[in-house]
C-alpha cells in the first residue's frame, strides 16, 4: 500500500468517536421525546395517522438500535503496514490485513459527529475475517456517496489485496 492510498482512508479518530457517543445520547433523547409526544397525543389522533406516525417511529427506532449495536462493536482504527489496528477502551487488536476476507461499508443514518452538517457523514466499515468474525470502525463519507465511504473502501480493499499477495509470495 503506498502513501496515497493511506491518505484516502479516512477513519475517525478517538476524539471523533467520543463526539459520536455524545450525539448518540442526544439522538436517543430526541427519539424518546418524539415517542413520548406520540403516546401523549395518541388518544387525539385518528387511527391512520397513529399507524403512520407509529410505524415511522418504529422504523427509526429499529435503525437506531441497529446502529447503536454496530457502534458498540466499533473502535478507532488505523492501517500500519500490513496490519489493521483497532483500539477501544477495552481492547487493542492488531489484525493482519491478509486475514481479512471482505471489507464493506454501510451508511450511518443516526450516528453523527456533529449536527447541522450535511457535508460530514459517517459510514460503518465492516471487516469480515476468514474465521467469520466481524470488526467495525467508522469512516468519513459523503451523504449520497455510493458505496458509502467510497475512497476509503477502495483504499482498504487495495491494502487487503496487497497484503494477501505479499503473504502468498512469502509463503
Amino acid at each position: 500500500m503506498d502513501e496515497n492510498d493511506a491518505m484516502d482512508i479516512r477513519f475517525l479518530t478517538f476524539p471523533d468517536f467520543h463526539s459520536v457517543y455524545f450525539y448518540r445520547s442526544i439522538t436517543l433523547a430526541i427519539l424518546l421525546a418524539i415517542g413520548g409526544l406520540v403516546l401523549f397525543k395518541a388518544a387525539e389522533m385518528r387511527l391512520p395517522e397513529l399507524l403512520l406516525v407509529g410505524g415511522c417511529l418504529l422504523l427509526m427506532g429499529w435503525r437506531f438500535a441497529l446502529e447503536w449495536r454496530r457502534l458498540n462493536k466499533a473502535g478507532p482504527a488505523s492501517v500500519h503496514g500490513d496490519e489493521l489496528i483497532i483500539s477501544n477502551e477495552n481492547d487493542h487488536r492488531r489484525i493482519p490485513l491478509g486475514s481479512v476476507h471482505t471489507v464493506t461499508t454501510k451508511h450511518s443514518l443516526f450516528m453523527v459527529r456533529r449536527y447541522r452538517s450535511w457535508s460530514e457523514h459517517l459510514a460503518f466499515v465492516e471487516f469480515t475475517l476468514h474465521n467469520g468474525e466481524r470488526v467495525y470502525t467508522l469512516a468519513e463519507s459523503a451523504v449520497f456517496e455510493s458505496p458509502a465511504a467510497k475512497r476509503s473502501l477502495t483504499a482498504l480493499q487495495a491494502a487487503v489485496l496487497a497484503a494477501k499477495v505479499k503473504r502468498a509470495a512469502a509463503g
